[in-house]
């Protein structure tokens, strides 16, 4: 039980994603009661594929959810770094060996990002803590000092003794505790598919992670949900518009940046699903993760780019930290202090890695030649131990 004397009523979660349910649900663990308050009418996560490291399962233990993630995941081979103009082996990891399971507990797994949130809400809706909320959109939040009200578009308040803003990267809870403005782009547009394992050509399937980097593009796929559909996102930069509105990409674009790359990679682009895209964004690292009453969680707090795989991750651990620290602080304050100070620089460097991965995926001239002859001399155990600090977890 908590000895957190100041919780004296459930804290408010912004915010029904996977950040959202994964913090009610560590609180529940410790016997914090919580109301997650989702804007949309029904829990749902869009995107797909989603990579699973074995951090990820360190949380689903905590989390009491691991049995129900292995169920649903598949669990690749191998992660393969491809050069996709040369169709070139820059590197691959064998994740999938012995060796990884032993020295890190857990494989790598991938899910769909679906999968995930059902198993999360399933969990908290089997709480007596947890109290679920949709149609919820939250407008603004009052901090009085001794609780925290959540006020809803439609004038509904909402009392709860904290307020956790896990609302992603367009977060209202950031924009009134930290105000740093809207996130960042660099003009990168990505659009996805996934579709049944069957459509994909024999001669290109792959049970690996497949990742194809060239410049100013890249294209990964991988299998989900035990192997049944297939996973595939493309990427490519367009010159972010001088006003400062969203970038938008086209399917000609996409053709044509494409042009360049290998035969293999051009015989995936096609199935695509060229009729919505994506831009991707990073918040600026931070330390003010809090103020009173109310602090933030997951994409909200450390948004970066995708290329570590850790967006989901990081907001899985933030929680079980969060949980952790929360019932075994005197005050809230204290709480979120010794979850910022737990989580910051964790974060930062993954933000800051994932940026490193970027340009690597990226790059050209010279750039390509030393990744490919730097990386292809590595041993998959240097890379295992280089990548230990992510993998080991919290």
């Amino acid at each position: 039980m908590s000895e957190n004397k100041e919780i004296k009523a459930p804290i408010i979660i912004v915010g029904g994603g996977i950040g959202g349910a994964s913090a009610a649900l560590a609180l529940s663990r410790k016997g914090i009661p919580s109301i997650v308050l989702e804007q949309s009418t029904v829990f749902r996560e869009l995107g797909a594929g989603i990579q699973m490291p074995p951090n990820a399962f360190r949380a689903f233990e905590r989390l009491g959810v691991v049995d129900q993630v292995l169920a649903v995941a598949a669990f690749p081979e191998a992660l393969i770094l491809m050069d996709a103009v040369s169709g070139e082996q820059v590197i691959k990891v064998p994740v999938g060996l012995p060796e990884f399971k032993q020295r890190f507990k857990y494989a790598y797994a991938l899910m769909h990002r679906g999968d995930l949130l059902e198993i999360l809400i399933d969990a908290c809706r089997a709480s007596p803590l947890i109290e679920l909320r949709t149609g919820m959109r939250v407008a603004d939040f009052e901090d009085h000092g001794d609780k925290v009200v959540a006020i809803m578009d439609n004038g509904e308040r909402v009392e709860g003794s904290a307020l956790i803003g896990a609302d992603g990267l367009w977060s209202l809870t950031r924009a009134k505790i930290v105000g740093d403005g809207s996130p960042l782009t660099e003009g990168d547009i990505i659009f996805r598919a996934v579709i049944p394992f069957e459509e994909v050509p024999s001669e290109l399937y792959q049970t690996s992670v497949v990742m194809w980097g060239g410049p100013h593009m890249d294209f990964a796929h991988y299998p989900l949900r035990r192997g049944e559909i297939y996973n595939m996102a493309a990427i490519f930069r367009v010159p972010p518009p001088e006003d400062g509105s969203t970038p938008k990409g086209t399917a000609e674009q996409l053709m044509k940046e494409f042009e360049k790359a290998c035969p293999a990679v051009r015989a995936l682009i096609p199935k695509l699903d060229t009729s919505r895209q994506w831009v991707l964004y990073e918040r600026p690292a931070i330390r003010e993760w809090f103020k009173g009453r109310v602090a933030l969680l997951g994409d909200a707090a450390h948004a970066g780019y995708h290329y570590i795989a850790q967006g989901a991750c990081m907001a899985l651990e933030d929680s079980v930290v969060l949980g952790d620290v929360m019932a075994t602080s005197a005050t809230i304050e204290e709480g979120f202090r010794r979850y910022r100070d737990a989580r910051y620089l964790r974060t930062a460097r993954v933000q800051f890695t994932a940026r490193q991965f970027g340009d690597l995926y990226h790059a050209e001239g010279i750039n390509r030649e030393l990744r490919k002859d730097v990386m292809g001399k590595l041993p998959p155990q240097k890379v295992f131990e280089n990548l230990s600090w992510v993998f080991d977890g919290v």
